[in-house]
């Protein structure tokens, strides 16, 4: 499964990219960020802001993310 939450145009997270452990390594996270990464650019306009947290550098980094730091860090508080 995979989810996006945002404003639908300017703001937008990648959040719960997640695979059952039985299935993991078998491309289904690759596959998940293309349908991601499509929907983002059918709707984003230009200077969109796209975000997420990388459990799995690797995996996003393919899809041209690049670390926040030290340009800026990313913060959470969690209850």
């Amino acid at each position: 499964m995979a989810r996006v939450v945002g404003d639908g145009a300017l703001n937008f997270e990648i959040v719960d990219v997640a695979v059952e452990p039985q299935h993991q390594g078998k491309g289904y996270g690759s596959l998940l960020m293309q349908y991601v990464m499509k929907y983002i650019n059918e709707n984003a306009t230009k200077g969109a802001y796209i975000t997420l947290m990388a459990d799995v550098p690797a995996l996003y980094k393919k899809f041209g993310f690049k670390f926040s730091s030290p340009e800026c860090e990313g913060m959470f508080i969690q209850k």
